[in-house]
């Protein structure tokens, strides 16, 4: 992937109005930019309206901005000029956009203007889409396939003063890693949209697979067992085989004298006796087939009887044994017939009533004796019952396929000999019945037929799909391989742009001095210099600062960047930065700029305005103050109709 050098975006001109009146507007140009003034005197509010107006997602007005109602901007690219203008009521408020200046715009009136959504919604295309499409950047897809809006691009390329400087990404409380690569990776051109194409289309196609195995499943199911191994071909042979039969058949019928011998009656005889046996038979296999269900059915009655008698005796049994435990554990001092009193020097071994001499393991063993006869009972019993289930299974299978043959053996016999009055009848007979199987035989397998076409182009269909799959994983392999490479070029060129400038800073930051390798971390949202993260925060804004104005500089050189070649840097001497310092890193930002041969766009603000900048290629508007500041409300009607 080989980009145009020559993409860029460029605002051109930003005027802010309220109820009807402009309370900012100015002419940027190509290059830097920058907004200067004092603290408290609007430049991040102009900031805030820059991201807004190029499509960033943003309802957070301070109290001044709060009163505007609209921006209107306009913006050049690689592919010609477009006006924009957006209300301020919500931060996804849709944008309007004309395809040229504001000066034709305005001569326009209201013709020419179209309605955009911020975010894809159906066919309809995005003010993001629109824009990427005139920079020259790929429409490009985020997390979970959504595309990726200009709002998410403008995190980071806008560092403004809210985001924590330690975080490379401008903040947004509903963020994801997914995100922060996808928007990084297009930066960097190393997020391969060929590799998101063939992921989707992978995607697409393990979908279709599953689809055409779903329907192949139901269509073998649709299939008689026997029939689901044939192909269209056999099929059709079968087909063709029977229509032969029934054309020959339809011509014996209209030709029946002809066909049948009258000499047969004998042999009819002989042919209907030997059929009437054939069905005597085929009733008697059946009636006795049924006859030892019922004797099968009463005997499982009967051992299903006597597993019960056997489980209530066991109960009965455990009953017993408890009993006479308990009542031979009770000590007697009296007799509980007569009340006389016993004598207990007899000891324990003998009935303390009865005197006679007591066995207690041999009470045990008579019980687990007879426990041990039940059990085997039990045991003999569910054989038995197993025994006959199976056979009253077998029997009933033999009923039904008894039953089948005897009433088709009938009805055949019906049909030939009972309802014909001779061979010629019989035959007759017989033929129509061929004819009449022959067309139910002949719809199924056209049904079958049709059927098994489906199957064999639902299977042709698979095996396409799983061609075409193969090849896909195959290339997204060798594309993986590629973008590493890619990335690893593209980040070491971030790197060295990094590192140059950190060398250049002041010798505030041991670590920025011997600095060897600057890294992004897309995924933790970090900025790190040889693995550290953790630095002064004056450090942390200039480290900030660096990062996101290398990645501008290293796409100018690149090849594969997508950057559309625009910063806005709204920090740059935030969290305690010295003058020193920030003067330096203006510097910077002139010195390096001025080494970009393509076109783009820096916009910087600064509280700290170095004054060898104070040039008219450089500066834009005056330099602001707390009475002067950057929005003008002179003329416009507050809520109360009063003029300010």
């Amino acid at each position: 992937m080989t980009v145009d050098q020559s993409m860029f975006l460029r605002l051109n001109r930003l005027r802010i109005m309220s109820r009807g009146r402009s309370v900012y507007d100015h002419e940027f140009h190509e290059g830097v930019n920058i907004i200067r003034g004092l603290n408290g005197s609007g430049k991040s509010t102009i900031s805030d309206f820059i991201f807004f107006a190029l499509g960033g997602e943003f309802d957070d007005w301070k109290d001044a901005a709060s009163r505007c109602d609209e921006v209107q901007a306009e913006v050049e690219t690689s592919n010609g000029v477009i006006s924009i203008k957006r209300l301020t009521q919500s931060k996804t408020a849709p944008v309007q956009v004309y395809f040229g200046s504001m000066s034709e715009a305005s001569d326009k009136g209201i013709e020419g203007w179209e309605n955009f959504s911020l975010r894809r919604s159906g066919t309809n295309n995005s003010f993001s889409q629109v824009l990427f499409e005139l920079i020259g950047i790929p429409e490009a897809k985020g997390e979970g396939g959504s595309n990726i809006t200009m709002h998410q691009i403008l995190r980071l390329c806008y560092s403004d003063q809210r985001t924590p400087a330690s975080r490379l990404f401008r903040f947004e409380s509903f963020d994801t890693q997914n995100i922060r690569e996808a928007v990084g990776g297009l930066l960097f051109g190393i997020g391969d949209f060929e590799i998101y194409e063939t992921e989707l289309q992978i995607r697409a196609q393990n979908k279709k697979l599953a689809e055409i195995s779903t329907k192949l499943s139901g269509l073998q199911k649709a299939m008689p067992p026997e029939k689901a191994l044939q192909s269209t071909q056999s099929l059709y042979s079968t087909i063709s085989d029977l229509n032969t039969e029934k054309t020959q058949l339809m011509k014996d019928v209209s030709n029946i004298d002809n066909v049948v011998d009258h000499d047969d009656v004998k042999g009819f005889l002989r042919e209907r006796k030997a059929a009437l046996k054939s069905v005597s038979a085929a009733r008697t296999k059946f009636q006795h087939a049924e006859t030892t269900i019922s004797r099968l059915e009463m005997d499982i009655s009967e051992i299903e009887r006597f597993q019960e008698h056997i489980d209530e005796s066991v109960e009965k049994l455990s009953l017993t044994e408890s009993a006479l435990q308990l009542v031979g554990e009770i000590e007697f001092s009296h007799c509980p017939a007569c009340g006389a009193e016993l004598d207990l020097e007899s000891g324990k071994d003998h009935c303390v009533v009865c005197k006679s001499p007591k066995d207690v393991e041999n009470e045990k063993s008579r019980f687990s004796q007879i426990r041990l006869d039940f059990q085997l009972q039990a045991r003999e019993t569910r054989q038995i019952y197993s025994q006959n289930d199976a056979k009253l299974e077998e029997a009933k299978r033999d009923v039904r396929l008894y039953k089948n043959s005897y009433e088709k053996l009938y009805s055949e016999f019906q049909l030939k000999y009972v309802d014909s009055s001779g061979p010629r009848d019989a035959a007759l007979a017989e033929m129509t019945s061929r004819i009449g199987f022959i067309d139910g035989e002949t719809k199924h397998l056209t049904d079958y037929l049709n059927i098994a076409a489906e199957l064999e182009r639902a299977q042709l269909e698979k095996n396409t799909i799983q061609e075409s799959l193969n090849g896909l994983v195959t290339r997204i392999t060798a594309l993986k391989k590629l973008t590493e490479s890619r990335q690893r070029k593209a980040m070491a060129n971030f790197s060295e742009v990094a590192t140059s400038l950190l060398h250049s800073d002041f010798k505030r930051q041991e670590e920025f001095e011997s600095a060897q390798k600057v890294e992004l971390n897309f995924t933790n949202d970090a900025i790190s210099v040889d693995g550290s993260v953790n630095f002064a925060e004056s450090s942390n804004v200039f480290l900030k600062n660096t990062a996101i104005l290398s990645i501008l500089l290293a796409s100018a050189k690149g090849r594969n960047f997508l950057h559309p070649r625009f910063l806005l840097l709204d920090n740059i001497e935030d969290k305690g930065m010295e003058m020193e310092r920030s003067h330096l890193f203006q510097d910077l930002i002139i010195r390096r700029a001025t080494e970009i041969e393509s076109p783009f766009q820096i916009i910087y603000t600064t509280s700290m305005m170095n004054p060898k900048l104070e040039l008219d290629d450089y500066i834009i508007g005056p330099a602001y103050t707390k009475e002067l500041k950057t929005l003008d409300f002179k003329g416009v009607n507050d809520t109360n109709g009063i003029v300010a």
